[in-house]
């Protein structure tokens, strides 16, 4: 039998973070980075790598500095009216992740598999799931996902392995065309989906061992950076930048045309959908169980299915917006994503730059 003593090793975590940053970049970040980089755009990818280390170097360091969980560090430094202001916008950052993802995978089950169903039943589907997974714990999660990680890699690298002998090199030149503003703005876009990272502050109290989640991140952080460039190198060299820049899910078409030997799959675009599902459902799950969790640090109180009833109402309720408002999709993408990533860059940096001076007043000593 399983233990079940709410923790997780470092490779659980690492195969988390792999899921939740490669299955909603590699499926929206190519169109994306082509309209903004063009074939500058695979630089790009590798670019956002620094900031992201440095975000991390920043959640290591405010880590080590605290001898409590995050939320309670951050009352420690900040007072509680301060902090709690904080946690109620990471839990609205949570939410709208989760909500985001939570469109973006029912559109794509809807547009790929099920064309005449209703989007709101395969959304609520999606969030029943969604629900019942945060009810599990992060443990239960950790295991299945470890489990299922390499039955979902192997055929992704499979499919992306025959696509490449179709690649046409010549749409990948000429290059360095997109000037430093391309290319920066393309780097900002990819440390948008590298900013999930931002949940490390909450596995503390998850760790097997204090600090792994953090070098689980930097390890999953390459790993993704690698199958981004690889998805994207070869989607720009079936589509070319024009064609790139204007499709929805181009991985998704490129699935479509890419014939098994011997025929074994009539549709292998719906089984390669099916990857796509496990891990957009993984950071679905994820942005509900963070957001559940601080919730829960938030008013501490027991009570975790209220919390979980709270947030996937709230999540429901953020892809429903997404999906019947237009300016309310562009709103997130252009103005809300900023903000948010200039609250997450901010509150570590304000902890490390005032928290140090108030715990060494207390004594040095939060535990």
């Amino acid at each position: 039998m399983f233990s079940d003593n709410r923790k997780i090793s470092k490779r659980q975590v690492h195969r988390l973070f792999i899921y939740d940053i490669t299955g909603v970049s590699t499926l929206l970040l190519p169109p994306l980075l082509a309209k903004t980089a063009g074939r500058d755009g695979i630089f790009c990818i590798f670019l956002a790598l620094i900031p992201a280390y440095l975000f991390l170097t920043l959640i290591d360091r405010v880590s080590k500095r605290s001898k409590k969980e995050y939320s309670a560090y951050m009352r420690e430094s900040f007072g509680t009216v301060i902090s709690s202001a904080a946690l109620c916008i990471y839990f609205i950052l949570s939410i709208v992740l989760a909500g985001y993802v939570l469109y973006v995978l029912s559109c794509l089950i809807k547009t790929s598999l099920l064309k005449d169903e209703s989007y709101w039943l395969i959304c609520l589907c999606i969030l029943a799931l969604g629900g019942y997974g945060i009810m599990g714990g992060i443990e239960g999660r950790a295991r299945i996902y470890e489990i299922l990680f390499w039955f979902l890699m192997a055929p992704l690298l499979l499919m992306l392995l025959l696509a490449a002998r179709d690649v046409n090199a010549d749409y990948w030149t000429p290059v360095f065309t997109s000037g430093v503003a391309g290319v920066l703005k393309g780097t900002l876009l990819v440390f948008v989906f590298y900013s999930v990272i931002y949940v490390c502050h909450f596995l503390a109290p998850f760790e097997k061992k204090k600090g792994g989640a953090v070098r689980a991140a930097k390890s999953a952080l390459f790993v993704s950076a690698l199958l981004n460039a690889a998805v994207y190198l070869i989607t720009l060299g079936m589509f070319a930048t024009n064609a790139l820049s204007n499709m929805e899910y181009p991985i998704i078409t490129l699935m479509s045309m890419i014939k098994l030997p011997g025929g074994f799959f009539e549709r292998q675009d719906a089984f390669m959908v099916a990857i796509w599902f496990f891990t957009m459902y993984a950071l679905i799950n994820s942005g509900m169980f963070y957001g559940t969790e601080v919730l829960k640090s938030l008013f501490h109180q027991k009570g975790e299915k209220r919390y979980v009833l709270v947030t996937v109402i709230l999540t429901f309720a953020a892809a429903a917006l997404f999906y019947r408002s237009e300016a309310a999709l562009m709103f997130c993408r252009k103005y809300l994503i900023c903000a948010g990533l200039v609250f997450l860059l901010a509150v570590p940096i304000l902890l490390l730059c005032f928290g140090k001076k108030q715990v060494r007043a207390k004594g040095g000593d939060l535990s």
